[in-house]
Order: C-alpha cells, then structure tokens, then sequence
C-alpha cells in the first residue's frame, strides 16, 4: 500500500474504472518475468507478490503489495520486457489498464506522472536496503527486516507498525534463504522476548533489542 495514496485518490478511482478487471485465486500468476505489453496492474483487493526466479529453481521476492496498489509500471514507462513476475498470494482483484492509455494519462496530467514517480521511488528505496542487508548473516537480516518490513519492500496496511502479516515462507524468499533457518531464527527471537508469534504473524516486542543484533 503506496504510503501517500490519500493524496491521490481521484487519480486512482480513475486508474479502477479504465482496465479491464480480473479476479485471481490465491497462488494465481499474473504475469510472468520477462513478458512485454502487461499493462498497468492496479491491485483494488488483496495482496500480490512481485518475484524473481532464476534458471536454478530459486525464487527472490521483491515486493509484497497490498491493495490499493499498482506493478508493470516499470513496463509501462520504458516499454520493455518486465523484470519481475506477479503472483497473488490472495484472492485478489486487479484492474488492467493498457500501456499506451496509462503513457498517455502520464502526458496530459502530471499528477499521474507524479503517482507513478512516487511508488517508483519507494519501491527503489526497498531495493536499495534489501542490497545493503547482503553481508548480514540470516538472523541479522530477519531483525532488520522485522523493524523495517514496510521500507524492506512489504507494503501492507500499517494500523499497527509493530505487527506483521507474513509466512516463514515469504519470509524466507524475502532473505534468500530456507525456510527452517527463518524459523530458527524466529524461534530464538521469541525465546528471548523480542518477538511474538501466532500464525502467519508476527509482533515486534522490543524494537531496541532486536535492533542490536544487525547494528
């Protein structure tokens, strides 16, 4: 969820109405890395996933996305093959709207140009703390992450800053790792009371300690 969407909430109702709209079941891919022409995806309901996958299997998830959202803008700008690939790990509903239409709402009013330039640029600044985080070891990553999730690329509805909605497995694909060290690592955080889990969440406890072990 774009932090300063509020500001742009008629551009985005316009952006709803254009496409064409589709409703994904959970798992459901959306588009696939490496494809042209995808549109514009605005997500209106659920959570979508933009992932990496390499030649050897592995897959790295950038972005967790929370709806009112948007991904392929990337595509949409350049007109190029996409990077990324786009999964819902919900049910989700997504609105598509094609490239030349959105280019063209980009040269006749700015502030569309703005929205797109403001999410690029968030999306950038999750990229660039996720590469700064490639020396830390798993357990140094997974608290930097849990303190930083919404700047670390999971953009989901923040009511409360210090809860996470996310699986050992996202969490794992997020930190290029496996699954049972996220779990490892997780369970020693909680035995230390710096964390606290319940299924498919996660609530920070002590920031100040958690925060130690990356610094």
């Amino acid at each position: 969820m774009f932090q300063n969407f509020d500001s742009y909430s008629k551009e985005w109702e316009q952006l709803a109405k254009m496409g064409n709209k589709r409703v994904c079941k959970p798992g459901e891919v959306i588009y696939m890395q490496g494809k042209k022409d995808i549109g514009l995806i605005c997500i209106t309901r659920g959570k979508v996933k933009n992932s990496v996958y390499f030649s050897s299997g592995i897959e790295k998830v950038i972005l967790i996305l929370e709806a009112p959202a948007i991904t392929g803008e990337t595509s949409v700008i350049d007109d190029k093959e996409t990077l990324v690939s786009a999964q819902a790990l919900t049910e989700a509903e997504v609105v598509v709207v094609p490239a030349r239409e959105i280019r063209s709402l980009m040269q006749q009013n700015s502030r569309f140009m703005m929205l797109f330039l403001e999410i690029y640029a968030e999306k950038i600044r999750s990229l660039e703390l996720q590469a700064e985080s490639i020396v830390l070891n798993t357990q140094q990553k997974l608290a930097r992450m849990l303190i930083n999730f919404y700047s670390y690329g999971v953009f989901s509805r923040r009511s409360n800053s210090k809860v996470l909605t996310i699986t050992h497995d996202q969490l794992a694909g997020f930190l290029g790792t496996t699954r049972p060290k996220i779990t490892s690592a997780l369970s020693l955080f909680e035995s230390l009371g710096l964390i606290k889990r319940n299924r498919g969440v996660i609530e920070i406890l002590d920031e100040k300690r958690l925060k130690e072990y990356y610094e």
